[in-house]
């Protein structure tokens, strides 16, 4: 089976393309640019093709030529860069998109995995948000206000409107807070806790003003990149949206202090209240157990093995951390 990764040299789309790899597939990553920093070893073991996501004609070339079967679709344009060029990220996130369901309705493509994002909800409020968490399904009401949020709403929408006409196969995943090595240098500022722990292993200090009584729910990539592999292959769906998350609220206390046991003289100062973002408002705790129940997901990385695996992954890998985590 071919299975064709857009975003496959990622921050998540990396390790999609690793767990594939060691599942015996061969993958076609399918990216702006040949970027293998964070799969040097995986340089002979995957197809890569550099394109992009706006020349429909050449992702369809690719999609017949190498016979794709599935479509995971990973690649986005990120949200500080896109609410910075609205028209930009609308093309990038949501016509983008819209190729991508195009070249697989040509290619008669078995199944498109669509990666979302918590941004789709928007704001949170009322019983949802501080303090009570209450945890939010993938029924609740989706009201972005970024650029962001709004070109994978969009992207969703017309997801399903293939869906409708040509009975594509769907799965949509939104994905809560995430975290892990590349996240830091491709994101901006939501690499946040990514520049938490890598300020740490530079011996750099990390002083941010508000924030340390927010909870949020924070996810590690390689956990949302095994949703993605399981959505690719799972049989028998009943529904076709997911929350991929942990199902637990954290703080950046709570990351401060996993920092902390594998850096002990770390200097981590978090401010208290809430809204380390300033303005985000998108803070959440995701129910999950739709993901449970049918994908058979289960995040394997709580908060501190989730910091280990990224301190490990780093060295194993030679990246030097990047440092400065804040004033």
């Amino acid at each position: 089976m071919t299975v064709l990764l857009t975003g496959g040299m990622g921050a998540i789309g990396s390790w999609v393309a690793r767990e594939l790899v060691e599942a015996g597939h061969r993958p076609v990553l399918y990216d702006a640019r040949a970027d293998y920093t964070l799969i040097p070893d995986l340089v002979e073991r995957v197809d890569v093709v550099t394109g992009d996501l706006l020349d429909l004609p050449g992702l369809v070339r690719t999609v017949l030529d190498r016979k794709v079967e599935r479509i995971l679709h990973l690649a986005a344009m990120m949200p500080p860069q896109a609410q910075a060029n609205p028209y930009q990220g609308f093309q990038v996130n949501a016509t983008g998109t819209v190729h991508v369901l195009e070249a697989a309705r040509i290619g008669g493509v078995r199944r498109v995995v669509y990666t979302s994002s918590k941004g789709v909800y928007g704001p949170i409020s009322g019983e949802h948000a501080h303090p009570t968490y209450h945890p939010i399904t993938e029924d609740h009401p989706a009201r972005p206000n970024s650029v962001y949020g709004a070109t994978k709403l969009a992207g969703e929408h017309m997801a399903f409107n293939y869906v409708r006409n040509y009975e594509l196969d769907l799965v949509i995943l939104r994905f809560g807070s995430t975290y892990g090595p590349g996240k830091l240098g491709r994101h901006g500022i939501v690499g946040l806790h990514s520049r938490m722990i890598e300020a740490a292993m530079a011996g750099d200090e990390t002083h941010i003003p508000q924030g340390g009584e927010q909870f949020d729910d924070l996810v590690y990539n390689a956990d949302t990149a095994h949703a993605v592999v399981l959505a690719c292959f799972a049989e028998r769906l009943e529904q076709r949206v997911f929350n991929i998350a942990t199902g637990a609220g954290s703080t950046l206390v709570d990351l401060a202090r996993a920092v902390k046991t594998l850096f002990p003289r770390a200097v981590i100062e978090i401010g208290p209240g809430l809204d380390y973002y300033v303005g985000g408002g998108g803070y959440s705790v995701f129910d999950i157990s739709r993901a449970r129940k049918e994908l058979g997901y289960s995040p394997r990385f709580p908060l501190q093995a989730g910091v280990e695996h990224y301190v490990e992954t780093l060295r194993r890998l030679g990246l030097p951390p990047m440092g400065g985590a804040g004033t």
